[in-house]
């Protein structure tokens, strides 16, 4: 076996897991990186490992040999499950270091739904007995180019956010932060950081950015959550999710998202993503 310490990075076809292989395999050329999916394919020049976290044979499997760990599940309503399946199958093959990714505000016993889910999930890695860091990022900018993409691309987007403002973040400087941390990890053992960008925005803000950038008016649409509820349930989304993003739009509204933190700037030692940056950059997304 390789003497380099060797990095599992799930979800690594995603937005911040795909940017984190991209980081290590340029800061780190001293560490093996792997980079694990369900279909296991390689990204970029880091060999690929399937991973199915809802299994657990696939999951110990896909852990062998490996020291740290960059854990992210998707929104899914076995989130709970598929991270003890993570920390089970981590603990027996050695796993030194999990570097999970979830969401501010995460506390198992809050009245949120969705930070009462990833609270559950983040304390599954804290009574794991395995050494930890948390980054617990606010919304990402990039469910601007996934998520609301067509939306926008239509002129007209529908939120139940109202006036509430959030500091969005760039998936890629979430993978910076992390990889930072999976190089050092005895400097961030037990740690937990909130992850924002430099300035909270409205939704009706963020989009006109976007209307400049792109040369076309972009408009928001306020919507109560009862129509949210009820396009999320048409869209076939599962309801434990159905209530977690919906107690997100709620927290947004009443503007519990708002503060912006500098743990991106002190651990990055540079600023975060600026949000017409993003949106320059990104332009040909919405056109």
């Amino acid at each position: 076996m390789s003497n380099m310490p060797r990095v599992l990075v799930t979800g690594a076809t995603g937005n911040i897991g795909r940017a984190l292989v991209a980081q290590l395999l340029h800061d780190a050329p001293d560490f093996e990186v792997i980079a694990a999916s369900p279909k296991g394919e390689p990204v970029l020049q880091a060999p690929g490992r399937a991973l199915n976290l809802l299994d657990p044979a696939s999951t110990l499997s896909a852990m062998q040999g490996v020291d740290r760990l960059f854990l992210v599940t998707p929104a899914h309503p076995d989130m709970e499950t598929m991270t003890l399946h993570a920390v089970n199958a981590a603990r027996p093959q050695g796993v030194q270091h999990i570097v999970r990714v979830s969401g501010a505000g995460a506390d198992p016993t809050s009245d949120i739904a969705i930070a009462r889910l990833q609270g559950r999930c983040d304390q599954i890695v804290i009574d794991s007995g395995i050494t930890y860091t948390l980054l617990r990022p606010k919304n990402f900018m990039q469910n601007f180019t996934s998520f609301l993409r067509d939306m926008i691309r239509s002129g007209t987007v529908y939120s139940s956010q109202g006036e509430g403002r959030v500091p969005f973040i760039d998936a890629r400087d979430i993978a910076a932060v992390a990889a930072r941390v999976l190089m050092a990890p005895d400097d961030h053992a037990g740690r937990a950081y909130t992850l924002t960008g430099p300035q909270a925005l409205t939704n009706a803000e963020a989009l006109a950015v976007i209307s400049r950038e792109i040369g076309r008016t972009v408009t928001l649409v306020p919507i109560s959550e009862e129509q949210a509820i009820s396009g999320m349930r048409q869209a076939g989304m599962p309801e434990p999710l159905v209530q977690a993003m919906s107690s997100l739009n709620r927290i947004i509204a009443a503007g519990w998202v708002a503060e912006v933190t500098e743990d991106v700037p002190r651990l990055l030692g540079r600023p975060a993503t600026a949000w017409p940056d993003f949106v320059a950059e990104h332009r040909s997304v919405w056109l």
